[in-house]
């Protein structure tokens, strides 16, 4: 925690910080968990499916090629599963970043959520 983050807190009323204190809570898995909520809930299943397929496409191209009796079909087979693994990579790195999408909006709401209620106490 750093030095803004106290001034922050110092700043909040008691029910302001129970508010968000709420939102302090999430930890890895309720982070991953939260993706498959909201608009993008849909697609970010379909990813985790096509990743967990794609794994078993490189397993299956990986065992292939180990086990190929020529070198053609050796390159062949590595080159499927040199595809498949890439395409796995490409869904993490999609899915992290749907998870620090997440993690940015939640930040602007809470600073949304605290210019609006400093405003509120000003014009009060």
């Amino acid at each position: 925690m750093t030095n803004i983050d106290s001034a922050i807190r110092d700043a909040l009323s008691k029910e302001d910080a129970e508010f968000l204190a709420r939102f302090e809570d999430n930890n890895p898995i309720g982070e991953a968990l939260g993706t498959f909520s909201g608009r993008w809930g849909a697609m970010n299943i379909l990813a985790v499916v096509m990743s967990f397929a794609l794994f078993c496409v490189f397993a299956y191209c990986a065992w292939s090629a180990l086990t190929a009796s020529d070198v053609r079909a050796t390159v062949i087979w590595s080159t499927g599963a040199i595809w498949a693994s890439l395409a796995v990579a490409m869904l993490k790195i999609y899915f992290f970043m749907e998870m620090n999408k997440n993690v940015v909006l939640r930040e602007v709401k809470r600073l949304e959520l605290q210019i609006a209620r400093a405003a509120s106490r000003d014009a009060a």
